[in-house]
């Protein structure tokens, strides 16, 4: 698909008619198995791609990207760790950690 369509199918939805539309097949399968979890499966694949996205956008600064979702450093670095994603440690706590192992 063109980046241009790709563009026009986006700004003529709203998140919530986006997301409704991905989530029907994906739902239509784990309602298919009991005791799924649904709820929480769904939120935390949502909570980790935007965590993933937002800190990417904002170039891996943390603090940026706290103010941007609303929640404080600790509790998206706390997030980070809880998805698995990559280094949640910021970079002046990695170089701290490197100067005192050197030491």
């Amino acid at each position: 698909m063109a980046p241009e369509v790709k563009r026009e199918i986006l700004s003529s939805c709203t998140l919530e008619e986006f997301l409704s539309e991905k989530l029907k097949r994906y739902i239509k399968e784990m309602t298919r198995l009991e005791r799924s979890n649904l709820y929480d499966t769904v939120i935390g694949e949502v909570e980790k791609a935007l965590i993933k996205i937002v800190v990417n956008a904002t170039q891996g600064n943390q603090l940026k990207a706290a103010k941007a979702l609303g929640i404080s450093r600790n509790t998206l670095r706390e997030k980070m760790r809880q998805y698995r994603l990559g280094d949640y440690k910021s970079k002046t706590m990695i170089q701290r950690t490197k100067k005192v192992k050197n030491r």
